[in-house]
């Protein structure tokens, strides 16, 4: 009898065991693929992935292209042979709602042209100048007063506040993927004998998900703003 009951807690303790390792390796498999994935946005209704890449190089917020103290992507816009170059940019979501929703994005962007002065007297250097640069609307292809260009798929109603809107309603349950900007122009800078230039971009994202048939109330927007 005493030996059955061994054989028993052998079997019990060898089962729990088992268990416990595949749990461990599950759970494990598990956040080795979230941390392939991107930026993610959740409350208790929706969830959004934020996919941010350069060409096969996904940005998290562990990425030496990811300002954690502002939230901003940080894209090369001169050097078309950096690894994040602004013409290597892809930027899509995925969203996922517990109700049928309405999606709206807006970017902020920051160009910042950097002069270096070469060969200076080193008794009156000439400090290094920055200027903000600011672009015209380059047509329906691009995002408004930007070098970022849109995807094909993606056509968006505008309002004054400068947010893009999705037309179509997030369906209930469903994970959405909504493709963004594709590429992005590079801006020209000068490098001669008396200086050079450098040209980054730093990017913010402004994203909000709010619940259909509440958009009006929410955003404060016409309630016939998508007829």
């Amino acid at each position: 009898m005493l030996n059955t009951l061994k054989s028993r807690m052998y079997i019990s303790l060898l089962i729990f065991i088992l268990v416990f390792a595949t749990s461990f390796v599950m759970v494990y498999a598990y956040f080795q693929v979230q941390e392939q994935k991107g930026i993610m946005i959740q409350t208790g209704d929706f969830e959004v992935e934020m996919l941010i890449s350069f060409n096969s190089t996904v940005i998290d917020i562990n990425s030496p292209y990811y300002d954690q103290e502002t939230g901003s992507v940080i894209i090369n816009a001169y050097d078309s042979e950096s690894e994040n170059y602004v013409g290597n940019l892809n930027i899509s979501f995925v969203v996922t709602s517990i109700v049928a929703s309405r999606f709206r994005i807006k970017l902020q962007e920051e160009w910042t042209l950097t002069r270096h002065y070469l060969d200076q007297n080193p008794l009156y250097p000439i400090p290094d100048t920055v200027e903000v640069v600011y672009h015209t609307n380059h047509g329906s292809a691009y995002y408004p007063f930007s070098l970022l260009k849109l995807a094909p798929t993606f056509s968006p109603i505008y309002d004054l506040q400068g947010y893009a809107y999705l037309t179509e309603i997030i369906p209930k349950g469903d994970s959405t993927v909504i493709d963004f900007i594709q590429s992005g122009d590079g801006y020209n800078v000068r490098i001669n004998e008396v200086f050079t230039e450098t040209c980054y971009l730093h990017l913010d994202l402004m994203i909000d998900v709010v619940q259909a048939n509440r958009f009006s109330e929410v955003w404060n927007i016409d309630p016939n703003f998508f007829n």
